[in-house]
């Protein structure tokens, strides 16, 4: 009789292993071409409108930046009256309809039911603009247009939208900052911080996924030899018994 001695197939956890570790490579691959994220966080200017306009004026906050919005809360309360925002969103001067920004028409109050729902779906009390984040910057003409018992009033306002500019504050010098002759050129040194910054701000996870992934090699590569071991001392026991 002769016997054949065939090596089992990978347990079920082997297999599962070898997918995680794959697995790993695959995010380490990937996250070492994923830009670094960073944004502007909104912020938002309240005008409120009262009988003979808006109570905030004219708008030159050096704050109010590229990607912030404007809201607008209507607060006159006089008998059977509304009114409109209109946003001159290309800076030409004039109000368009077809182009520039226009608001529903604004109550002081809306009729909620039991449940406090809108009565009137189509009521509103204010009006939000969100300016770009890459919008043109400069004077932006608003008019607000009040209307009471039919009668229409146009009261003219302006924002100035600023630059989205992050400046770190680098006044005066730093402990440890080198002068005179022989020393670094400032800008060659930013230039080649930012630099690093950058790579190390990209290779972070990178480095991440690549640990866990030579983890997980180290734990496949053990689980391999363990079987192996275990497969030979199986062999050379039936050739002896043979």
């Amino acid at each position: 009789m002769r016997l054949v001695f065939m090596t089992p197939a990978p347990p079920n956890d082997m297999r599962a292993a070898c997918r995680v570790f794959t697995a790993f490579l695959l995010l380490a691959a990937s996250a070492a071409w994923l830009p670094p994220v960073s944004g502007h966080e909104q912020k938002t200017m309240v005008v409120i409108m009262v009988h003979d306009g808006a109570a905030s004026g004219n708008i030159s906050d050096p704050t109010f930046v590229q990607g912030n919005a404007l809201y607008f809360r209507m607060e006159d309360a006089t008998n059977n009256t509304t009114m409109e925002v209109r946003l001159d969103t290309n800076m030409d001067g004039a109000y368009n309809a077809s182009e520039d920004f226009t608001s529903a028409t604004l109550t002081e109050s809306c009729e909620l039911d039991e449940n406090g729902s809108l009565v009137d779906a189509s009521c509103a009390v204010s009006t939000t603009y969100v300016f770009e984040s890459n919008a043109s910057v400069g004077t932006y003409t608003f008019w607000i247009q009040r209307t009471t018992d039919g009668n229409a009033t146009l009261y003219r306002h302006t924002v100035v939208l600023h630059e989205d500019v992050h400046v770190e504050n680098t006044d005066g010098p730093t402990p440890g900052d080198c002068f005179g002759a022989g020393c670094d050129d400032p800008e060659e040194t930013t230039e080649n911080q930012a630099s690093a910054e950058d790579e190390a701000a990209r290779g972070g996870p990178f480095l991440g996924f690549a640990l866990l992934a030579l983890i997980g090699a180290l734990a496949t590569a053990n689980s391999i030899r363990k079987e192996r071991t275990s497969s030979q001392k199986t062999d050379s026991r039936l050739n002896e018994e043979e």
